[in-house]
């Protein structure tokens, strides 16, 4: 009886692990190619842009097929000649649900978050080191998968806000003592 229970419980963790390494991919690779493979390890790979160490790829001869479902073209992200991202166009209302609807199948409710500019909706899950992202901006309907690996993505990032000379945003709050003078002097009431 205590064998069959112990040979029970072991058909169960396998069963168990089994089921989670689909969604353990992500953490990792891509179709099969590993977060932060060099470029040259890809084939058939045209360059569509970029800008300083960020570059951007299609394979116009390659179809795919992202949870199970056909999409048109697939754009590879390289940051330092590193795989990092990629970015699905959908197209129809339909796609996006499916894969919407799969996602959270395999990873879960997703974070929301929406934006009045363009009435933009983002859905987004973590996988490990990985992020994944549908957006839905329903004023031109564009919609848009993107996966990429968050410790090399923050590289690249920095990188361009760097080279464009962005300064990153002041934080609201707390204020600033700048800030915090401002409101002061916006509230004096003495100048009445």
């Amino acid at each position: 009886m205590r064998l069959a229970a112990h040979t029970l419980v072991i058909v169960a963790c396998c069963l168990a692990c089994a089921a989670s390494a689909p969604a353990a991919g992500l953490e990792t690779e891509f179709l099969g190619k590993p977060w932060g493979t060099p470029l040259s390890q890809f084939t058939g790979l045209v360059g569509v842009g970029g800008e300083g160490k960020v570059a951007y790829y299609i394979n116009p001869k390659q179809a795919y097929t992202i949870f199970d479902t056909p999409v048109t073209e697939l754009v590879y992200g390289f940051y330092d000649d590193r795989f990092f991202a990629v970015y699905v166009n959908i197209e129809g209302i339909d796609t996006f649900s499916t894969i919407k609807g799969r996602i959270q199948q395999r990873y879960g409710l997703p974070k929301i978050s929406m934006e009045a500019r363009g009435a933009l909706t983002t859905y987004s899950w973590k996988a490990g080191d990985s992020r994944l992202k549908l957006k839905h901006a329903e004023t031109s309907g564009a919609m848009k998968l993107s996966f990429f690996h968050t410790p090399i993505a923050d590289l690249a990032n920095a990188e361009l806000r760097r080279e464009r000379g962005d300064e990153p945003p002041e934080p609201l709050f707390p204020l600033s003592r700048v800030r915090q003078q401002e409101a002061l002097d916006l509230l004096d009431i003495s100048n009445f």
